[in-house]
């Protein structure tokens, strides 16, 4: 009998800005796919600020993994496809001289990629940057992936580029992982902000995934002023926030 897969999922931009200027960006399965399918993916990716474009290329990268390879062998080739459809929407557009400048140099994002086996009770994921998955089994944090610690979150995460000049070795950015889930079994992927104050929150033995449960499952709506006590209180920095909590039976 597979296990099911039971989530909820929020994203925000930064404190003063709209909706439309969040640059995160989020895959969730469908409901015939989280009711039906064995492989069941989610994805989620942090687009870069200073760059142009980088909200569509945070969507790209997310929709790309419901149906392309990012494994080691082909990591590349599917990245250098997603570029090109990234680098034809970006030249269809008509941009004064000073953004075609700044389109020239690209766009640039973290990835997270998740696909759960429901059959064998096993996952895979993959990381470029600092978006966090957490495993939680009996109220206990037993896996971090990529991150492992709040001391390495910084302002220079491994980035995944639209420009292959500014494209580093996937050898030395990209981390895979893979584990098994047990029914009961909390799964939660975070965007850097949210990451590190889960990080934080932990280190002091705190359990901060019960608190985030809490308001996804009941206090939904009020989410975003949680999180804006937080931003103003410095607990967590000023930056699009996304947060999956994914709970299997």
């Amino acid at each position: 009998m597979m296990l099911k897969c039971n989530y909820k999922s929020i994203t925000k931009p930064k404190f003063g800005n709209s909706i439309d200027e969040n640059e995160d960006n989020l895959l969730e399965p469908s409901k015939s796919e989280i009711e039906s399918d064995t492989l069941v993916r989610f994805a989620m990716s942090d687009g870069a600020t200073e760059s142009s474009f980088s909200k569509e290329w945070s969507d790209l990268l997310v929709s790309s993994y419901k149906d392309k390879s990012f494994d080691k062998d082909h990591l590349p080739e599917t990245i250098k496809g997603i570029s090109d459809t990234w680098l034809s929407m970006a030249t269809a557009i008509e941009l004064p001289w000073y953004a075609q400048q700044k389109a020239e140099t690209g766009a640039f994002a973290t990835f997270l990629g998740l696909t759960i086996n429901r059959e064998l009770n096993t996952f895979e994921t993959i990381a470029i940057g600092d978006c966090t998955l957490f495993q939680i089994r009996n109220d206990e944090l037993i896996l971090t992936f990529p991150v492992n610690s709040i001391e390495e979150y910084g302002n220079t995460p491994n980035l995944i580029a639209t420009n292959q000049q500014y494209q580093t070795e996937f050898e030395k950015t990209a981390a895979y992982g893979s584990g098994s889930i047990e029914p009961n079994d909390l799964i939660i992927l975070a965007t850097d902000a949210l990451a590190a104050w889960i990080f934080k929150q932990k280190d002091v033995g705190e359990k901060p995934w019960n608190h985030l449960s809490n308001i996804l499952d009941n206090y939904l709506a009020d989410f975003e002023n949680w999180l804006n006590n937080q931003r103003k209180n410095n607990e967590i920095k000023n930056d699009d926030v996304t947060l999956l909590i994914l709970k299997l039976e």
